[in-house]
């Protein structure tokens, strides 16, 4: 093929670019996919939660939703309350007793969302790299073939334009595949990221609206 007429060197890169855009692709649909999946699955849940009569039977009827952020920020924070049941038994709570709970809860919540924020985030990494590396891959594949290009110009001694046009266009081509892996995974990094964003915020909302009913309730 005429990719091989370049050299192993550029045939290697050319290879590199196809590898990191088909895995690229491949992360970028299932994620998209994914996301738009647990979103829907967290407002629904969110909807729930407020349809709900009471926390613990929410709690009791968890098994019923499927898996998502909110879930597992509700599951992880009525466990943490659960835990200071002792507390909440109390005939009169101090002010220091229940905001040592309320941060408690704080705290637990946060760090669900913080564990959950890199769930969500897995494998975009593969994006970020394909995006800020593809280019720079196709430009040296590009470099060293115009350079080989050259190379063979002088050793034959001809230097007119139908000599110098293939092996310069060939050398090109690096410099297509880099960008063509490039721009659709910077898209799908961001696009992605719109997405997570969004979900933070649902949970941000959800955290704050779980701490509001316990603080009512201690109160």
């Amino acid at each position: 093929s005429r990719s091989l007429d370049s050299g192993p060197v550029v045939f290697g890169v050319l290879l590199t670019l196809v590898v990191l855009s088909v895995l690229a692709w491949t992360v970028l649909c299932v994620k998209v996919v994914s996301l738009r999946l647990v979103h829907k699955r967290c407002e629904a849940f969110v909807v729930s939660f407020w349809e709900s009569r009471s926390l613990n039977e929410l709690n009791t009827q968890l098994w019923k939703y499927p898996t998502s952020p909110t879930k597992e920020a509700f599951r992880f924070a009525y466990s943490e309350l659960a835990r200071n049941n002792q507390l909440r038994d109390q005939a009169a709570m101090s002010d220091l007793v229940l905001n040592a709970l309320l941060d408690n809860l704080t705290r637990s919540l946060q760090k669900t969302k913080r564990e959950q924020k890199n769930i969500l985030e897995r494998h975009l990494g593969l994006l970020a790299i394909t995006a800020s590396s593809a280019p720079f891959i196709g430009l040296f594949g590009t470099v060293w073939g115009i350079m080989n290009a050259f190379e063979g110009i002088a050793l034959m001694g001809n230097t007119s334009l139908a000599a110098v046009a293939p092996g310069i266009s060939e050398a090109l081509v690096a410099t297509a595949f880099g960008l063509a892996a490039a721009i659709p995974s910077l898209v799908g990094y961001n696009v992605a990221q719109g997405v997570i964003r969004s979900l933070l915020v649902t949970i941000d909302g959800f955290n704050a609206d779980f701490l509001n009913i316990v603080e009512r309730f201690l109160v």
